[in-house]
């Protein structure tokens, strides 16, 4: 391990002995408090509390959401450990890395699964990010790290899962209320950025309600730190959302729920790199529109050990539509060149899930038995001035899953979680490949599979450890692009292989500083071994994607949070190192050392809760040598809810980010040279409220 990681462990490790270090007899446990890592994880499986799931996840609920009050989802990640967002300021040019697996130049599909509701997302596009959506539509955002607690949604999901929720009407109306008025407002200085919204919540009767919502949202360019304009940052985009609920009788805990949502931005004479500072590819006028809909029914049926079952029929789709592209002078693959004619490009899918669970027990065992599959469809489109560029081949992408878990509770004590998983996917070119590939299909199969357990020692203490053999079959770019760089159709492709250890420890303390209080503390080691990794080459005359060998890809997770009457705060870092064992270089998907250590004070009598935040990001390098400075950023935030006087029932969040105007870089954008530094000081405030009647 390098100088730097070694001081990076010592420095966690001092954190994490001297927060242990309260005697063992003050840490009773107390069912009263709650923290962060006391929330229900909801996308592992059955429910349980995140620290005392055998895999390191995180969850975000309403008052996470608000406080950061984010510009794009990615922005939401900056707590996660492990987890961050890259690429454009623009939601257009947004990419997602978990551990160290995420870039901007190869094919991400399944490594890192995204989903809305339950549905999964993903586009992909030259110069264009992968995720789209509105931060202000969400309630709750789950991250899931690692393969071993995402085989319940894919099997290629070596990075994990993101999983957000759109808001519910039951998130804005009490016991007795039908009716609910959701307005907010806000903006910031850096880029003149404003926000509005309106979500209007109604409870027909104890069995049905509904909610409707739409937003806009409107950015400007921003300052870097040191006040430099950064051209290319900025978006106005516009989103609804419509989602209900049915509990289809009062005899019956079945329930029918739905919600629909669409995102969308009109930018004329935008970069046409979403992410990065490209100005040698000019401008283009670009809409994006982002659909996502799904219909669920569940059937808890609590007092039918046999059933618990979930039924959910999706869709999505997601499309660019680009024209009028405008050249950089001088720059020879100018317009009327291929990739800058006016062009569609979109995926579009439907998929059914379905999945039950059996509960058996006995004196002093509990076992639940989930087991279900998927069906799925996807179409990738793309017709650019008439045709169809051979680096983007249009196509088909069928297939289905198979799964199973099952998790084994001895004496409350010992928890043994294991997973199967087989996927099938069939390849169709439709467009864009070789004349002679076009209409064949080409099949992948693969098996992954997961063993955890989770041992409690006594009230403060518990280990775990999973382990994870996870197969991604190839997808329809890798197996067909024969446009890039020179490059042919990469048939001879098989599926990437990882396998995963995690190990870990977890902490809870009661009654440490003041009477009722809670520490929480989740410590975790990863490394995954990579067999057969696909990248991207970009070689005339060779297969545009290879399976290039080994990689590994190691580091260190902790999480800790803190709940009090009076005093509240988390602290989250990571230490991840990448290595290419054929090159024996850096991946440079690999990203920074980072800690955020963040403490808030509540005043009730004022209905004050004040913060800060700081974000250390040790220096690094990448492969080439380009060395990344390190650098520390200090934000401030408070949230006012008064509950008399003229501003009765109006909620106010202020933050200032980046206090000191620091300029700094995201490693994970590449060379600095070519990437766009991130945002200097930014002062936001958000004023709500929300009417019941």
């Amino acid at each position: 391990m390098s100088p730097l990681s070694r001081r990076f462990g010592a420095v966690s490790t001092l954190a994490l002995a001297t927060a242990l270090a309260t005697p063992v007899a003050a840490q009773t446990a107390d069912e009263g408090v709650f923290t962060m890592l006391g929330r229900i994880i909801l996308a592992a499986g059955r429910a349980r509390v995140a620290i005392d799931t055998p895999q390191a996840v995180t969850a975000l609920d309403i008052d996470d959401i608000e406080r950061e009050q984010a510009s794009t989802p990615g922005d939401l990640l900056r707590a996660v450990p492990g987890a961050s967002s890259f690429g454009g300021g623009a939601m257009t040019g947004q990419f997602l890395n978990i551990r160290g697996i995420g870039t901007s130049s190869a094919s991400d599909e399944n490594r890192i699964i995204v989903s809305i509701d339950g549905v999964q997302k993903y586009f992909e596009q030259y110069r264009v990010g992968s995720h789209f959506g509105e931060p202000e539509l969400y309630r709750r955002v789950e991250v899931l790290r690692g393969p071993g607690a995402s085989l319940l949604h894919g099997s290629g999901a070596i990075g994990g899962v993101v999983a957000f929720e759109t808001r519910q009407a039951s998130d804005f109306l009490s016991e007795g209320e039908t009716t609910a008025l959701r307005l907010r407002a806000g903006g910031h200085d850096n880029g003149s950025g404003s926000f509005g919204s309106a979500i209007l919540a109604h409870r027909f009767s104890d069995r049905v309600e509904m909610l409707a919502a739409i937003t806009t949202r409107q950015e400007g360019d921003y300052d870097a730190g040191g006040g430099a304009l950064v051209p290319g940052t900025n978006m106005s985009a516009q989103s609804a959302l419509v989602s209900g609920s049915w509990l289809m009788s009062d005899e019956s805990e079945q329930r029918l729920s739905f919600s629909a949502s669409r995102w969308r931005t009109e930018g004329d004479q935008v970069p046409y790199s979403a992410y990065g500072d490209f100005s040698v590819f000019g401008t283009v006028d670009r809409t994006v529109t982002d659909d996502t809909a799904q219909v669920t029914w569940e059937n808890p049926a609590s007092d039918n050990p046999w059933i618990d079952a979930r039924v959910q029929l999706s869709f999505s789709r997601s499309e660019v539509d680009q024209s009028n592209a405008q050249g950089y002078p001088g720059y020879p693959f100018a317009p009327p060149y291929s990739i800058f004619q006016d062009s569609i490009y979109a995926y579009e899918g439907v998929t059914l899930n379905a999945r039950n669970t059996i509960t058996a027990e006995g004196e002093r065992w509990q076992n639940y038995l989930t087991f279900g599959g998927q069906i799925a469809t996807r179409d990738r489109e793309q017709v650019s001035g008439g045709s169809t560029l051979g680096s983007h081949p249009a196509g088909n992408s069928d297939g289905y899953g198979l799964f199973l878990q099952n998790e084994l509770v001895l004496s409350e004590d010992l928890t043994l979680l294991g997973a199967l998983r087989y996927d099938y996917s069939s390849l169709t070119a439709t467009a864009g490949a070789d004349p002679s590939l076009l209409n064949m299909p080409v099949t992948h199969s693969g098996l992954a599979g997961s063993l955890a357990a989770h041992y409690t020692i006594n009230e403060a203490w518990s280990v775990f450890g999973t382990y994870a053999s996870t197969t991604r079959l190839p997808t329809i770019d890798e197996m067909f692009d024969s446009g890039t760089s020179g490059g042919t159709a990469s048939l001879g492709l098989r599926p990437e292989h990882a396998r995963t250890i995690e190990l870990g420890a977890t902490w809870q303390g009661r009654d440490i500083i003041a009477a009722g209080d809670g520490l929480d503390v989740k410590l975790t080691a990863f490394n995954n071994q990579f067999q057969d990794r696909i990248e991207r080459v970009s070689i005339a005359g060779q297969p545009s994607f290879q399976n290039i060998g080994r990689a590994r890809i190691r580091g260190v997770e902790i999480e800790a949070s803190y709940e009090s009457d009076l005093w509240f705060g988390r602290f989250a870092a990571s230490a991840i190192e990448g290595l290419d064992q054929t090159t024996n270089l850096r991946l440079n998907s690999t990203p920074a050392h980072q800690a955020m250590l963040e403490i808030g004070r509540r005043l009730p009598e004022q209905n004050l809760e004040l913060g800060w935040r700081g974000t250390f990001v040790a220096g690094a390098s990448l492969a080439s040598g380009e060395r990344f400075a390190g650098h520390s950023l200090h934000d401030v935030f408070m949230t006012w809810r008064p509950d008399q006087g003229a501003f009765r029932d109006i909620e106010v969040q202020l933050s200032v980010n980046n206090i000191f105007d620091v300029e700094h870089y995201n490693i994970l954008d590449g060379a600095q040279a070519t990437s766009r530094p991130r945002p200097g000081r930014d002062i936001r405030l958000t004023l709500g409220r929300t009417i019941s009647f």
